[in-house]
């Protein structure tokens, strides 16, 4: 019996947690990414088949961006989207 109630209390815990969202990723701003997917305007771009090569090129290329075309935009999110594109993988959104 106690060990069935251990059980359950254990079970509705991590329940609790997951809807909680206590390991969940922050949430993506859709905007920012939106805007580093299409940053290349539909180019081909050749892929370093590393992700973090195909980043580094992309936080180079933010610098390249005249500063008031990424205002309200986040780096990281852009950077996402950037490299998404370069690795040619669908949109997130």
């Amino acid at each position: 019996m106690a060990g069935t109630l251990l059980a359950l209390i254990s079970l509705a815990v991590v329940a609790y947690l997951a809807v909680q969202g206590i390991e969940a990723e922050p949430e993506m701003d859709q905007r920012s990414y939106e805007h580093g997917y299409h940053a290349f305007a539909g180019s081909y771009v050749v892929t370093d088949e590393e992700r973090a090569a195909d980043e580094a090129r992309c936080e180079e290329l933010w610098g390249a961006f005249p500063s008031d075309e990424l205002a309200g935009l986040k780096k990281d999110d852009w950077v996402a989207g950037c490299a998404d594109y370069i690795e040619r993988k669908d949109s997130r959104f």
